[in-house]
């Protein structure tokens, strides 16, 4: 869904909204308690650090950054 979405072009368009949703969701299982700051933490991280952006990164270029953007929507903190 997330390569769907980073293809749509618009990390506040459903298709993000929804992998954002979904990752929430993966985070869930490892995370006692979810704050959007964590969330917005980790998906920074992702951009970051370059272990995390080339994993992400590594079929189409720029999506840790797209998947961060659309976080940051997610969270109330980007349009």
């Amino acid at each position: 869904m997330l390569n769907a979405a980073f293809q749509a072009g618009d990390p506040a368009g459903d298709l993000a909204q929804e992998a954002v949703k979904l990752h929430r969701q993966w985070l869930s299982y490892y995370w006692h308690s979810y704050s959007k700051e964590a969330h917005i933490g980790l998906a920074q991280m992702y951009v970051d650090d370059e272990r995390f952006r080339a994993y992400y990164d590594q079929k189409q270029p720029g999506t840790a950054a797209f998947l961060r953007d659309a976080v940051l929507v997610f969270a109330g903190k980007k349009k």
